[in-house]
């Protein structure tokens, strides 16, 4: 043997045995890249999971926060700062009061200050509005959007103004029709 195969042939060992030797370290190298392969996957399988529970995490906070921010919006009801008249005397609901403050500030927006609100009798959807410096009132109906019912008793002041009218009261309890008397 000469010295240049010195190191890769071993004394005692046959041909047959170094190719078995080569193969098996063959194959321990590719036992070795499977098993790294498999540490890469599982790594990223557990990345992925990671990124996963983040995610529902991250969007359970915020519907517990935006469930939490309506009910401290619900618990902080309006309050109407104007006398609210019960001529039925069955007595005034919450919603009453809470519609009644709403609508004052919607009436406020647009320009007009509500002085009282009447709760006639018999009509358990109805709430009367007087408004400063009118000597007639606004019908509104409760199932109404506040803002809305606002707007369309604002045009039907509008228009009884422009045409001198003088009504003892404005109806704007349906949507898109107003009514004077």
């Amino acid at each position: 043997m000469s010295r240049k195969n010195k190191g890769t042939m071993r004394v005692g060992r046959t041909i047959a045995q170094e190719w078995e030797r080569q193969e098996s370290e063959s194959e321990r190298l590719q036992a070795r890249k499977r098993e790294k392969a498999k540490k890469i996957v599982k790594v990223l399988s557990l990345v992925a999971v990671l990124g996963i529970i983040a995610t529902v995490i991250v969007v359970e906070v915020s519907i517990w926060s935006e469930n939490r921010e309506k009910a401290e919006k619900a618990a902080t009801a309006i309050v109407p700062t104007v006398e609210i008249i019960d001529e039925g005397h069955v007595g005034i609901t919450s919603r009453m009061k809470e519609f009644v403050g709403i609508i004052e500030g919607d009436f406020k927006d647009i320009g007009y200050t509500v002085n009282r609100a009447v709760v006639p009798a018999g009509k358990n959807r109805e709430i009367d509005v007087f408004l400063d410096g009118y000597d007639y009132y606004v019908k509104l109906n409760m199932d109404r959007g506040t803002a809305v019912s606002a707007e369309d008793a604002s045009r039907m002041i509008k228009y009884v103004t422009e045409k001198d009218i003088h009504p003892q009261y404005i109806d704007v309890r349906v949507k898109e029709k107003g009514y004077y008397k």
